[in-house]
């Protein structure tokens, strides 16, 4: 403290470059000393937009978006460019709280009990009171359903019951004006927009979180995923565009979100924390209004000519191609993290692996498929394998006894180059360089078939290996009780 007092203008860049050494020292310290005291854990926020693209960001090139506080933490924050996550909403927050493919955490669907996160493992909350972290969430958890208290062994589905000291939330959508969640398990309502009540929440209760140990909140938002609505300020800013109303509602409902990203870092500098935090921000998969049809892609993941800027990629959510899948991922660590991009082929499998080391905790769930990127962030090398193979698959079978019919539909198989993708049922697949090309505008098949037949073999082998995790699916087999869209128990209409 003395030596920042006596900081002259001559000695600023050396003082700089000693307290950002000083932050990479203590943040390495977390590495190599997992024991470390807990002022050395910093906090961490992570901030989660709903059905929102790189497409859906100023600073990619979308003229007509208006997000300057997301494109300000993005030039101020470590980009993650090839960072992925699953093609839907639920799956993307069971590999979150996992570290595991979301197929091997039990979801498989956004409905019908298959997206209910399974009850047997160890989860990111608990994984961070394992460090000595307060734990709060605010925002959409979908990893369970309203009917389902309790998982297949009985144990606790809900978010307040599975880690988090603090949970205000809602399973899935909610009103996007004066909304009802639940608080803790009771059901409370609020006055205003659905974004502003989580954030505001949240910052009330970081600020009232007890200074002697380091906080981990997890805000989810619902938007913009539809219901399309927002605060009229918002929708004024697209009214004299070519959108068509839905467009300007979901853009106005972007808008918003940045709006609460702004308040949020305004809140960071106002805030004097006697530790560092850590401010992610990430989406859930690609965009979409109502799905990848109403973000304007057809079947085969093309953009239409009335569709929304995507950035250049092919697909939506629930696709199979790049653009279902990579969704912005920015961290900014004061002092640790260097403005800049990483193209290491991340995934949402890799939070918890990161978070735990981060917080100090060693993991012993052999399932997890993710890897820390603390290295990657820390600027040392990377502890994900250069040879990286990642599986999407969209799921989403109408129902479970027909599992074994869509064991291509909508899968990917792709490493940190090249990205194998199969489309509607009885399409063939397509081999794309996804890094020249992530247009998808070339099918490269030909020229690589012996990666074609790699990662043929590779879907394959991953299928049959994941299966016996299936379990909601395997449930309702096993009881003939099976669920799907507009029926009931055993096919019975509801």
């Amino acid at each position: 403290m003395l030596i920042l007092l006596s900081c002259k203008p001559l000695l600023s860049i050396f003082c700089a470059a000693f307290f950002a050494e000083s932050s990479i020292v203590a943040a390495q310290s977390i590495v190599d000393n997992p024991s470390v005291v807990s002022m050395s854990k910093p906090n961490i926020i992570l901030v989660m937009s709903d059905d929102m693209g790189w497409g859906e960001l100023g600073m990619m090139g979308n003229k007509l978006i208006h997000t300057p506080n997301l494109d300000k933490l993005s030039a101020e924050s470590l980009q993650f460019s090839n960072f992925n996550v699953a093609p839907s909403c639920a799956p993307t927050r069971a590999e979150i709280m996992s570290g595991r493919h979301h197929f091997v955490a039990g979801v498989t669907h956004t409905i019908l009990k298959r997206n209910n996160l399974r009850d047997d493992i160890t989860i990111l909350p608990q994984v961070m009171k394992k460090g000595s972290y307060q734990t709060a969430m605010f925002g959409k958890w979908h990893l369970s359903t309203s009917k389902d208290k309790l998982g297949l062994s009985g144990k606790p589905l809900e978010p307040h019951q599975r880690g988090f000291d603090h949970a205000l939330w809602t399973f899935n959508q909610l009103k996007r004006f004066d909304p009802t969640l639940k608080l803790n398990g009771k059901r409370v309502k609020y006055k205003g927009f659905c974004a502003d009540v989580l954030f505001t929440e949240a910052m009330k209760w970081m600020e009232g979180a007890d200074t002697s140990k380091p906080f981990f909140a997890y805000i989810p938002t619902s938007i913009p995923h539809g219901p399309v609505a927002a605060p009229q300020q918002f929708l004024d800013l697209y009214k004299d565009t070519k959108l068509t109303k839905n467009q300007q509602g979901y853009y106005a409902m972007v808008s918003a979100l940045d709006a609460n990203v702004g308040r949020l870092l305004k809140w960071q500098e106002q805030q004097s924390f006697s530790r560092k935090t850590i401010l992610i921000f990430m989406t859930d998969n690609g965009h979409a209004i109502s799905g990848a049809s109403g973000a304007g892609h057809d079947n085969d993941g093309f953009l239409q000519e009335s569709g929304l800027f995507n950035a250049g990629m092919r697909g939506a959510k629930s696709q199979a191609w790049v653009g279902s899948t990579r969704v912005p991922f920015f961290i900014r660590w004061k002092g640790v993290t260097q403005a800049g991009k990483n193209n290491v082929l991340a995934s949402a499998t890799d939070l918890l692996p990161t978070f735990a080391a981060i917080a100090g905790v060693k993991l012993d769930d052999p399932k997890i498929s993710g890897h820390s990127l603390l290295p990657d962030i820390l600027g040392q090398s990377s502890a994900v394998p250069a040879n990286r193979i990642l599986v999407s698959h969209r799921g989403r079978w109408p129902r479970s006894d027909q599992l074994e019919q869509y064991k291509y539909n909508y899968a990917a198989v792709y490493d940190k180059q090249y990205r194998m993708s199969w489309g509607q049922p009885g399409t063939a697949p397509e081999l794309i360089d996804y890094i020249t090309d992530p247009g998808g505008l070339t099918d490269v098949s030909a020229q690589h078939p012996e990666v074609v037949q790699r990662y043929k073999k590779h879907l394959d082998r991953w299928w049959e290996e994941v299966k016996p995790d299936m379990l909601n699916d395997l449930a309702q087999i096993e009881s003939g009780d099976i669920l799907f869209k507009g029926k009931g128990k055993s096919g019975k209409k509801k």
